[in-house]
């Protein structure tokens, strides 16, 4: 059974099992035990993983270490975290829980990999960015991948919008405001596709799923989304009994 460290954010956590339940049911699921047991814990009093990362707030990791241990007590003998920047400390967190993690990094080097792209455009957090992470598993799954980030200004929509999808501009409607999440990500997307002239992008934050799905930003070009990776992997890990 597979445990989610959730709550990093609330609407991505939630939004990861309904990705979960549609593919399986699309795939042919009709009884609730067609889906995989999962236990999910929105870990929201935890200090920001960004900011930790940034050097402007505490660390995350002992919060993350406590609710790992309930999950495993809970009989989960797999974790996942719906956080990209919270893999900053994987190892760590497996080795002090003592259980098997997923590394959501490393799956979404590994589909670049397979998708055999030659250029990826970054859309992370600041913290995340700052310590390079990414780069370091591409390295490992993907060496032949070169790395762009994009420029400043299009780092602050980037933050803007993962800021904008845990509030509530992310109900209004796009048109009617510039800095709707959705927007900023779409200018972050053109920018990296027609400026940097990448030829895939990867969403490495979950919050991005929540208010985002590219339409012509992405024409010609890949896009990898972090969560949608995440949900791939547990329903091909947790639910291959049911044999859908």
């Amino acid at each position: 059974m597979i445990g989610v460290i959730g709550g990093n954010g609330v609407a991505a956590t939630n939004k990861l099992c309904s990705l979960i339940e549609e593919q399986l049911t699309l795939k042919g699921a009709f009884r609730d035990a067609h889906h995989p047991e999962m236990v999910i814990f929105q870990a929201t009093q935890a200090p920001s993983r960004s900011m930790y990362l940034e050097g402007r707030g505490p660390s995350w990791i002992e919060d993350y270490v406590e609710v790992g241990k309930k999950l495993k007590a809970c009989g989960c003998d797999e974790l996942c975290m719906c956080c990209n920047t919270a893999h900053y400390a994987v190892e760590e967190l497996a080795e002090n829980i003592n259980i098997k993690f997923v590394n959501l990094l490393d799956l979404v080097a590994k589909r670049c990999h397979e998708l055999g792209v030659r250029k990826i455009g970054m859309m992370c957090s600041d913290g995340l960015r700052k310590v390079g992470l990414y780069e370091k598993r591409f390295a490992i799954y993907a060496p032949e991948v070169a790395f762009v980030y994009p420029d400043e200004k299009f780092q602050e929509l980037v933050t803007k919008g993962i800021c904008g999808a845990k509030s509530k501009i992310r109900f209004t409607d796009p048109q009617l405001e510039k800095y709707h999440p959705y927007n900023c990500f779409a200018y972050v997307c053109e920018h990296l596709r027609y400026e940097k002239g990448v030829d895939c992008i990867v969403a490495g934050c979950t919050d991005i799923c929540n208010v985002y799905t590219p339409k012509g930003e992405c024409d010609d070009c890949k896009y990898v989304d972090s969560l949608r990776v995440l949900a791939d992997y547990i329903v091909k890990e947790h639910s291959q009994k049911f044999k859908l």
